[in-house]
């Protein structure tokens, strides 16, 4: 009998000790040959549902058992393996605990289907999470599901969202142009120190009428005259930021085109010479 017929035999057969020498064996007869043990306990085959060298027919293998209590760990690691059948993954999926489904959105090995399902879950679940459990996970979750998170508007959840490591630009961008963010959040993002300084931000927070009035002149005051100019004329900035976007043209040497009054928010008045009549 050959080296592997031996180690299959003995897998096969072996008790609790001999058990754990055959957990990390790199052929699959021997790992099938393990699973077929009735000595194997949940905490072996929690070592094995977390290898990603075994195939699926392996990791499905350890699926079908029946798990007590204490099996959850080997349901969560079957579900954050990649390699486990997608069936059997997203079975699993809907009894993970709020924290362990959010580390799930955010497990970039696994299948974006898998990710999205995931979302899709906790999306369901937001309206019934009470607030502070909700605050927890703000800063764990993906990026798709801090979206559905600042749409509440609770300004703690929104700190919470924005303490998250993972939240990037773009959703800062989204948060921004999106008309149905709240107000609140626009708020947020005017007086936070890290993005309010980012331009494309910037640009965005003046084109959004829920950015207040003194953030958006401060913003307008730094841009360069192209951005000025390209806002002045963007029907979406409001009236008193414009006012302000050609004080700075104006103060710049660079006046708005046409210069006449036509189609002008305000005019900036010349100076009046010493001896100009006004009667």
């Amino acid at each position: 009998m050959d080296k592997l017929e031996t180690r299959i035999r003995h897998a096969m057969d072996a008790d609790r000790d001999g058990i754990r020498q055959y957990l990390h064996d790199p052929s699959d007869k021997v790992v099938f040959a393990l699973l077929a043990n009735r000595q194997i306990t949940e905490d072996e085959l929690l070592v094995l549902a977390k290898r990603r060298d075994l195939p699926a027919e392996a990791l499905g293998c350890i699926a079908a058992r029946r798990f007590t209590v204490e099996g959850y760990k080997v349901k969560l690691a079957l579900v954050n393996n990649p390699r486990t059948p997608r069936r059997v993954a997203l079975g699993f999926l809907r009894e993970m605990r709020l924290r362990d489904m959010a580390y799930v959105t955010t497990n970039k090995v696994l299948p974006t289907e898998l990710r999205q399902a995931a979302e899709g879950i906790m999306k369901e679940k937001l309206p019934s999470i009470p607030l502070g459990v909700k605050i927890g996970l703000a800063r764990q979750v993906s990026e798709d599901v801090i979206k559905t998170l600042l749409l509440d508007g609770n300004p703690h959840l929104i700190k919470a969202c924005f303490e998250n490591p993972r939240l990037k630009e773009a959703v800062v961008l989204w948060a921004v142009n999106h008309a149905t963010v709240p107000a609140r959040v626009v708020g947020f993002i005017a007086a936070s120190q890290r993005w309010s300084v980012n331009q494309n931000i910037r640009y965005a927070l003046v084109r959004n009428r829920n950015t207040p009035v003194e953030s958006a002149m401060e913003f307008v005051r730094g841009m360069n005259s192209n951005d000025q100019r390209s806002l002045y004329n963007d029907p979406s900035v409001p009236v008193s930021v414009k006012v302000q976007l050609e004080i700075e043209l104006e103060r710049k040497g660079e006046p708005l085109s046409p210069p006449s009054e036509s189609g002008r928010v305000i005019g900036i008045p010349h100076e009046i010479d010493e001896g100009e009549d006004f009667m």
